[in-house]
């Protein structure tokens, strides 16, 4: 259950409640619905998954580390675990983007929350990412989380502007994090918001 609670858009007007469904409209003029995740949405998020890695840009694992059956069993246990957030974000019925908070379970680091976010080829650049971004900082303030985090590659332009816009500052790059095929390697750009204002 997504506590309720209003959040905003990028323009500052007040969008809806994340309790349940809510109808939205891209910036394009399509229609979209924000919900919370169910166990049944497991499979068609691992699709997501799989078709946004075999992009071979935005995601670490190489598709040929994952199969779906298992991705997608995976994601029903996040989604049935009470302590995080999962949200997607669905067109015609389609999912075709997701949101995941993951809290910390250590009592030294249960304040920090873990963001990841994907939203499908053809629906990006359209204010999605945003209201996700948006959905899940409401929540982490809910939860009384005092950071949420998140890895970005540091190219990925397009989503580090929505971070910053919505106030996530950069931390930190970890060079040379991640090997990937061929042998080469790819930096993070560590990044996190503070609902209580950046600590100084």
């Amino acid at each position: 259950m997504i506590p309720a609670t209003v959040w905003t858009d990028e323009g500052g007007v007040t969008s809806g409640t994340i309790t349940g469904s809510g109808a939205r409209t891209a910036s394009d003029g399509r229609r979209w619905t924000l919900r919370g995740a169910r166990p049944t949405d497991a499979r068609a998020l691992a699709r997501l998954f799989a078709e946004v890695r075999g992009e071979g840009r935005w995601l670490v694992t190489p598709p040929s580390a994952v199969s779906e059956p298992s991705e997608a069993f995976y994601i029903g246990e996040m989604i049935r675990d009470s302590t995080s957030l999962s949200l997607i974000a669905e067109a015609d019925g389609e999912v075709v983007g997701n949101v995941l908070v993951s809290v910390e379970r250590s009592v030294v680091s249960d304040h920090v929350g873990t963001l990841s976010i994907c939203v499908a080829d053809g629906w990006r650049e359209v204010g999605i990412g945003s209201a996700l971004v948006a959905a899940s900082q409401a929540w982490a303030r809910e939860r009384g989380l005092a950071k949420v985090a998140l890895g970005v590659f540091p190219d990925n332009e397009r989503a580090i502007a929505v971070y910053e816009h919505a106030g996530f500052e950069r931390e930190g790059l970890r060079r040379r994090q991640y090997r990937v095929p061929g042998g080469d390697y790819r930096d993070e750009l560590l990044m996190a918001w503070f609902p209580d204002g950046a600590p100084r």
